[in-house]
């Protein structure tokens, strides 16, 4: 266990005593279990090379937590060092016995207005229907509970993994044993949000990938990071700032898909990041004003050939050979054909923004 009581009945985490005090309080048997308030003694520390922590004599308590792994211990450590720097208002406590429901709480926290959380960090395999009644035990007593699994489950009980992303609609991997402490923040996606999302040049960097089939939920996202990346709102929701930006990303893609025409607004807020606003100004969005304006031109043009009956008027040979100048003379602002060809390669491919994504290529094709 991490907690143990001390002389004065003060609740003291090993990690947050000096090991010196704490090696003469066990010699003095002034360490009492926070359960069944029987003697501990301190063990582990840097020159045993395990997690520092108390003990009792062997089967001496029945709520003892003495067998769990280092990943664990380590896990609710930084859990309640993460939960403290986003709430220093709050009173936060390893370890929490709580008589209703009759539980001990890995992480536990007492908002000043009453709210109260339990983070659970689970490292070791839980039954579906253990999980279910711990987790109806908690909400029944009045406390949200955060389940983050420890990453040695992450691909393991995908019955238990499931039925926690369907009551939190997200799951959170720690790996509490690298500097820093790694996540993988996992949350489902629709088959349609999968498909936009499925090639790897759209997702925002390396650290995201689709992470396929999430039980029978559908596809899900994955992001990896770091645990000082991740906060909780005021709801106790998972919150990443680069899954805000995805989130946002697939939202706006899902409107541009409704879009009759491409629109300015649309393309500009997709691109801007991605393209910079000097390649929106001199090539995306004329090319936008140009195809508004006569989407049908190229495919009339035809290469030069017209439709069939239909000879290319002069007014339209004219008007082409305008946009081929205009090509060459984007070379000479720093954007030639090569450069134009990836820059049309960042539209999405979906709505009238495919079209407008042909039409840039088609012209290309003319120089």
């Amino acid at each position: 266990m991490l907690v143990a009581y001390g002389p004065e009945g003060q609740p003291l985490i090993a990690e947050e005593v000096p090991l010196e005090q704490l090696q003469h309080w066990s010699r003095e048997r002034s360490l009492h279990c926070p359960n069944c308030r029987g003697i501990v003694h301190v063990r582990g520390g840097p020159e045993k090379r395990t997690q520092l922590h108390f003990a009792h004599q062997k089967g001496e308590c029945a709520w003892s937590t003495e067998s769990e792994s280092v990943r664990h211990a380590q896990g609710k450590l930084l859990l309640s060092h993460w939960l403290r720097d986003q709430f220093p208002q709050a009173r936060i406590t390893l370890e929490e016995r709580l008589p209703e429901p009759n539980r001990i709480a890995d992480v536990f926290v007492r908002h000043p207005d009453g709210r109260q959380w339990a983070v659970e960090f689970q490292c070791a395999p839980l039954d579906i229907e253990e999980w279910r009644h711990r987790h109806l035990a908690y909400r029944t007593a009045g406390i949200m509970d955060t389940w983050i699994i420890g990453n040695n489950r992450k691909e393991k009980q995908e019955a238990f993994l499931e039925a926690v992303l369907q009551s939190a609609h997200e799951l959170l991997f720690l790996d509490p044993l690298v500097t820093p402490p790694r996540i993988w923040l996992r949350w489902p996606i629709s088959r349609q949000q999968a498909h936009n999302w499925q090639d790897s040049d759209r997702l925002s960097s390396s650290q995201t990938s689709l992470a396929g089939w999430v039980g029978r939920l559908g596809y899900g996202m994955s992001l990896m990071g770091h645990l000082a990346e991740v906060y909780l709102d005021p709801q106790g929701h998972l919150h990443h700032p680069q899954r805000e930006q995805i989130t946002a990303r697939t939202s706006l893609l899902h409107q541009m898909e409704q879009d009759a025409l491409p629109t300015e607004e649309h393309l500009i807020s997709y691109l801007q990041q991605s393209v910079g606003m000097e390649a929106l100004r001199i090539v995306l969005l004329p090319l936008l004003k140009a195809y508004l304006l006569d989407p049908d031109l190229l495919r009339r043009y035809n290469y030069g050939r017209g439709q069939q009956g239909q000879p290319v008027s002069p007014a339209d040979h004219q008007r082409i050979q305008k946009a081929c100048r205009w090509l060459t003379t984007l070379a000479l602002h720093g954007f030639p054909p090569s450069r134009i060809q990836l820059l049309l390669k960042e539209l999405p491919f979906v709505g009238a923004y495919a079209a407008l994504a042909g039409y840039g290529e088609m012209l290309l094709s003319l120089l």
